[in-house]
């Protein structure tokens, strides 16, 4: 064992005094001592203060080259102060006294949770999962910035599964900025209302457009607490609907086929739903060759692709006329299920033309599903909904100044 004087600059704690630096292959430990030329002071009032006792105390510190384990041993001050009528414990700055770890390891620490697996981060020191997860959780809380709430035009809204058994989240991000605004656990009218609790009347105020798809209990909870803000209907789960409507269309086709029809039927769900300037040669041959078997799945197959030419209008009106046609032409088919989705498509016509206007989509809140995936699985899986909102709120800014 030895000691090594050249590494004193590396803990410089004002007020306290590097007595000796001892390294093995296994461990590194720094001894300090409180400087006797200073006084105490109380941190409360910052009066003059007087020191009960000295107690020997440990902290982590951060990996001298191969050595992981380093040990910084100290003497905390257990003070009063007369003025105030408080008792205190005095650590040398930089060192949680909590933690029992110097705040540049918990940085660290904070750093590494976010580019690795948390169960890996005891390969590397000397802590475990949970104290990890611990540490960064509570840098993240007193560092990461809040969300900007002054600024929001557009929101959107979703609910997001986040592990086995249907556990679902509600979140709320900015619609322009992709910046997540909230996270609540469930998909209820409470989870969403906690957020429109924390916004001001002119936060409020300052939303345009908020995007959400046609499931769920968000409605009215924003005609509750939004009530200029203008819904906009998902476009891409519009389409899905429709997909699915048209599915159900070659389902039924499907069962009521001859045993010679039925082969022209099976294998083509995805030539229905795919777009058409998607589809290969010989798929759309196998198209063709279908739609002179079965009538009903032609009928279907045009509508679905005239009803991508409402998102190319510019003008609510105009597009209002065309979807009148459009739902002429679905209930003429005769075919159940897309009877069904045109009635839906009439009943939510202001909330899908709002659109037109607004051109607000799910893109950004789908893009994510994928970030939210990747965080839950780097951290071995979440119980703490607080700290997985951090962690997500984290993907999108800047990393934490390291101290």
């Amino acid at each position: 064992m030895s000691s090594h004087p050249s590494l004193r600059p590396l803990y410089d704690f004002s007020g306290w005094v590097v007595q000796q630096i001892q390294v093995t292959p296994t461990i590194a430990v720094v001894k300090l001592h409180r400087d006797k030329r200073l006084n105490v002071y109380c941190p409360h009032c910052i009066r003059k203060a007087s020191v009960n006792k000295k107690v020997m105390q440990s902290a982590y510190d951060l990996p001298i080259g191969p050595v992981n384990l380093v040990q910084v041993l100290y003497e905390a001050l257990q003070g009063y102060c007369s003025g105030c009528k408080s008792y205190f414990t005095l650590h040398p700055p930089g060192i949680d006294g909590y933690a029992h770890a110097t705040k540049r390891l918990m940085h660290y620490v904070c750093r590494l949770c976010r580019f690795m697996p948390v169960n890996k981060i005891q390969v590397f020191l000397p802590i475990s999962t949970s104290t990890a997860r611990r540490w960064d959780k509570r840098i993240l809380a007193k560092y990461l910035p809040d969300p900007d709430l002054d600024k929001l035009r557009v929101i959107l809204i979703d609910e997001k599964s986040i592990g086995a058994g249907h556990q679902y989240m509600t979140v709320v991000i900015n619609g322009e900025t992709g910046e997540v605004l909230h996270l609540a656990e469930g998909k209820k009218k409470t989870s969403l209302e906690s957020f429109f609790q924390k916004l001001t009347p002119k936060q409020i105020k300052n939303i345009k457009a908020i995007g959400i798809d046609r499931a769920g209990a968000y409605k009215s909870v924003i005609r509750q607490y939004a009530p200029k803000a203008q819904i906009v209907f998902d476009k891409f789960h519009i389409v899905g609907n429709l997909n699915t409507a048209i599915d159900e269309v070659r389902r039924s086709e499907w069962r009521k086929a001859n045993k010679e029809d039925k082969q022209f039927i099976k294998g083509q769900r995805f030539n229905l739903l795919r777009n058409g300037d998607k589809l290969k040669e010989h798929q759309c041959d196998d198209l063709a060759r279908l739609f002179e078997a079965n009538e009903a799945l032609f009928q279907a197959y045009l509508l679905k692709d005239a009803f991508a030419t409402l998102w190319t209008y510019v003008r609510p009106k105009w597009a209002s006329k065309f979807l009148d046609n459009w739902i002429e032409w679905a209930k003429e088919t005769g075919l159940r299920p897309l009877i069904k989705f045109a009635k839906g498509v009439d009943r939510d016509r202001n909330e899908i033309l709002a659109w037109i206007k607004h051109r607000v989509t799910s893109a950004k809140l789908e893009a994510f599903n994928a970030t939210i995936s990747r965080i839950v699985k780097r951290a071995c899986g979440y119980r703490d909904l607080d700290y997985l909102y951090l962690k997500i709120r984290q993907e999108a800014s800047p990393p934490v100044p390291q101290l």
